[in-house]
């Protein structure tokens, strides 16, 4: 017999294909966005050239020798004629303003941002980064949202840890198990120091 918890997480898997399906994306280079100001669930979805990419496909921990494809089951998906990698899964109550943090905004207001400024300046490649570097690479991205319909507002943590553990989101730090666990200890590290940063 099912439990109240396996029941939600079905209803929640339910829903998770319905936002999934019909979210919309737009080129974050490309202009205003019509992210809406309403709660949403959003992905970010960088191009295979991007450098971001680039280096999640060969990362090196400190006790390997050989590199390890951080890319494995992260989904993919051709958008006008290129290849994309689905790297980061979120939610906000307020969409926009959440689009914006990311985008233009700094390491100390956007996980993402930290992530990836952590993931630039690993000692292996030992060079400085600036916000602007960042700006660059989010600009080659699509960002995809879905809002979430007000009965499903209580559920958003829920539907956002399957969608999580769905798609593998190697850029979702906290809280992934789908993701490699040597990979995550080192960019908590890492991300931390960014922190202490500030």
């Amino acid at each position: 017999m099912a439990t109240y918890k396996d029941l939600i997480l079905q209803h929640c898997a339910g829903i998770v294909e319905h936002v999934l399906e019909g979210m919309e994306n737009y080129r974050v280079g490309s202009g205003k966005i019509p992210v809406p100001k309403e709660p949403i669930l959003y992905r970010w979805w960088f191009p295979a050239n991007s450098e971001v990419v680039t280096m999640l496909s060969e990362w090196r921990s400190k006790d390997s020798k050989e590199p390890t494809n951080l890319l494995e089951g992260v989904l993919t998906r051709e958008i006008e004629g290129k290849t994309y990698y689905a790297l980061y899964f979120g939610k906000s109550n307020k969409g926009y303003r959440r689009f914006i943090q990311h985008s233009k905004g700094n390491i100390h207001t956007s996980t993402l941002r930290r992530t990836i400024h952590s993931l630039l300046t690993d000692e292996e490649y030992n060079k400085p980064v600036h916000e602007q570097q960042i700006d660059e690479i989010l600009k080659d991205c699509y960002f995809e949202w879905a809002v979430i319909d007000k009965e499903e507002e209580s559920l958003v943590e829920c539907i956002e840890a399957i969608c999580i553990v769905h798609g593998t989101y190697p850029l979702n730090i906290d809280g992934n198990p789908a993701i490699n666990e040597i990979w995550r200890e080192h960019m908590m590290n890492e991300r931390g120091k960014v922190k202490d940063k500030k």
